[in-house]
């Protein structure tokens, strides 16, 4: 990420941060009547200092080591909190002050007030103040249970996919896709809770797994001491896996080129020692038979200042173009804005890499996440044609250390023919 992106991310945020306060801080005077003064001094220091903290969080985990940078990503969280909060509470009371205005116009029948020294606005009253705190507490005991319990409470979602070109031999096989483990998002005290993960994962009884990128936030090192956990994921057609952004290692501040190179090497070789096949721009092949099952794994391409390294015609050589074929890419624009365009695409597409913003609204009637204003595919399947690209929710973490509604994702694909 260059230092522009990361400008104007920071004036974006400040932005949103800030503009709520017009109407926030009259709110707590009004609510704080006694003293005021000291009520909005209170509140600035919580407001400021929350806000250092965050972008602290935000500069430090590129130079610090995995459990420092942890414990401020809490600091993050809290903020975050505090951020949606405060934005509820605005959008409240910048309603609450359109119908003030509106019934100021109607009572003094004019844009002015009718004697010199009155006020124009009616007043507000505290009871609004009141109430409007109370909403915007919501959001913010959300973003406390996200942190507590929502990274945990991992999810499964099952899809049914039919196919005309499915090989027979393949008929009815199923996959388990994860994705997106991010290990350094994880503090030690939740062993137990990865080896339930593992335990559910293994229930599923899945005849292939995927891994779909983004196995750790940065270093090699997050791994260390998970091996055993992730140790017992089996599955008797094989264990196949890609790269994602975060495996590169972009987001740390290396002393030397040679270091980030070598730190590359070693997430690469965490594949193997956790059974899985890793696929940089290859493909292999399961047989049943005579029927043949192509996986091609492309490392990571995405929109924007992503790295672009993934290439689908390089990992599909060799393999015929009528062949039955999943692909496992990391980042979801990859599919508009490459897969797509081959001429024979492959079939099935798993990605992850949204994390579906970990905060949204997922129920049978409606769907909802900040993640749609980014990513046309952004959770759950996606079909153009007879192509279909599931996005996984993920299981770790990034920035915000909890989840809201987007739980942590374990999917079972069944594959069927038509």
């Amino acid at each position: 990420m260059d230092i522009q992106s990361i400008i104007i991310r920071l004036v974006t945020l400040a932005v949103f941060y800030f503009i709520s306060d017009i109407f926030l801080v009259p709110a707590i005077k009004n609510l704080f009547d006694k003293n005021p003064k000291k009520a909005a001094h209170i509140f600035w220091w919580i407001n400021l200092g929350l806000l250092f903290l965050a972008c602290l969080a935000f500069f430090i985990q590129r130079y610090v080591n995995e459990d420092i940078a942890r414990f401020f990503l809490y600091f993050f969280g809290v903020f975050m909190a505090f951020l949606f909060s405060k934005l509820i509470f605005g959008v409240l009371l910048f309603a609450e002050f359109i119908i003030r205005l509106i019934v100021s116009i109607f009572k003094n029948k004019g844009i002015r007030p009718n004697k010199p020294g009155e006020k124009y606005l009616v007043s507000r009253r505290k009871f609004i103040s009141q109430t409007s705190f109370l909403i915007g507490a919501i959001p913010f005991s959300g973003f406390i249970y996200g942190m507590i319990k929502g990274k945990y409470d991992f999810t499964v979602h099952k899809e049914t996919l039919f196919f005309d070109d499915l090989p027979a031999a393949f008929d009815g096989i199923t996959i388990t896709q994860i994705s997106d483990l991010h290990m350094g998002s994880w503090d030690a005290f939740a062993k137990h809770k990865l080896e339930y993960l593992v335990e559910l994962i293994q229930s599923l009884q899945s005849d292939i797994l995927f891994f779909t990128g983004d196995i750790v936030n940065s270093k090699a090192d997050e791994m260390d001491g998970w091996y055993d956990v992730f140790n017992n994921l089996a599955a008797p057609l094989g264990k196949y896996s890609i790269l994602g952004n975060h495996d590169y290692g972009d987001y740390v501040k290396w002393e030397t080129d040679a270091e980030e190179e070598d730190n590359l090497n070693r997430v690469k070789n965490i594949h193997p020692q956790l059974g899985f096949q890793l696929l940089l721009n290859q493909n292999t092949v399961i047989e049943k038979g005579e029927d043949k099952l192509f996986i091609i794994g492309v490392e990571n391409w995405g929109k924007g200042d992503f790295p672009k390294i993934g290439d689908i015609k390089k990992a599909s050589e060799g393999i015929q173009k009528d062949a039955f074929k999943i692909l496992l890419s990391h980042d979801p624009s990859h599919w508009n804005a490459k897969v797509l365009e081959e001429e024979f695409p492959p079939q099935l597409t798993l990605s992850g890499h949204t994390h579906g913003f970990q905060m949204g609204i997922e129920i049978p009637a409606f769907r909802f996440s900040p993640s749609q204003w980014i990513y046309e595919q952004w959770a759950g399947i996606y079909q153009k044609g007879k192509n279909y690209l599931y996005v996984n929710r993920g299981l770790g973490t990034v920035g915000y250390p909890g989840r809201i509604g987007i739980w942590p994702e374990v999917t079972q694909i069944t594959l069927k023919r038509k």
